[in-house]
């Protein structure tokens, strides 16, 4: 009777372990700035509806023709990246906010938050700033494919896309019981009530989102406009790679 507790207990723990261990492994808040702000950058700030301040930048060129609001990866501070997303579409309005508790913002990360605070604030870029593209990669792009779900958007660009965390974690880690995973980010829900043209970009070598999870996220896309598997890329380099840019400059620029 007595081992038989002890396992039970022992199982217990595992169990809570594993789901604390969960947030850990979903969200990675960092803070770096190694380069000033670019010139034509200025920060921005928004206050979510429960008070937490979220700090973002923009980069807006002398000339453009779209604009383009970017969520980004899990260890991405995204503020510190704009100046090479300036780079990369010189010709292209970029905004973007750092998640709560990366960067400069407030708050503690969640997936209600993530999801929250990305309607809220392309609800802003659009009263402030007009019509706008989305892209999103990695856990971001979930939260762009939310928004483009509840809103209208000019275009979707997903990179380095998953269909949810429960088919990535079945994938990686074989059955787990749905009651113990922590996080859903179900894109593959939200893909399916998108009206606007979806641009999906995926690496064979992908170590983060599988293949096979970008291509059943395929398969439940309501408009794919563009989808390409692209060899030899690691889960970051996609998001920088030549490629994927000059595509997605055909479209905005």
């Amino acid at each position: 009777m007595i081992y038989i507790a002890f396992i039970i207990f022992t199982l217990l723990v595992l169990l809570f372990v594993f789901y604390e261990w969960q947030h850990f492994m979903v969200f990675s808040p960092v803070y770096y700035r190694e380069e000033p702000l670019c010139a034509e950058c200025t920060l921005l700030s928004v206050q979510t509806d429960d008070g937490v301040e979220l700090e973002g930048v923009v980069y807006e060129p002398k000339h453009y023709k779209n604009r383009v609001l970017i969520f980004v990866g899990r260890s991405h501070d995204a503020v510190a990246l704009i100046n090479r997303f300036a780079t990369l579409y010189p010709h292209t309005q970029i905004i973007t906010f750092n998640y709560r508790s990366y960067g400069k913002s407030g708050g503690v990360a969640s997936e209600k938050n993530f999801f929250k605070d990305g309607l809220h604030i392309a609800e802003l870029v659009r009263k402030n700033y007009g019509d706008f593209y989305l892209l999103g990669f990695s856990i971001g792009s979930s939260v762009a494919a939310y928004v483009a779900s509840k809103m209208p958007v000019k275009g979707v660009f997903l990179i380095g896309a998953f269909d949810s965390i429960a088919a990535l974690a079945k994938r990686k880690f074989g059955v787990i019981p749905s009651a113990v995973l922590r996080y859903k980010f179900s894109t593959e829900d939200f893909v399916q009530s998108i009206d606007a043209p979806i641009y999906l970009f995926a690496s064979k070598t992908d170590e983060i989102a599988y293949i096979e999870n970008a291509r059943a996220l395929k398969e439940k896309i309501k408009n794919l406009a563009y989808y390409v598997e692209l060899d030899d890329l690691s889960h970051k380099e996609l998001l920088w790679d030549k490629r994927v840019v000059t595509k997605i400059k055909e479209v905005v620029e």
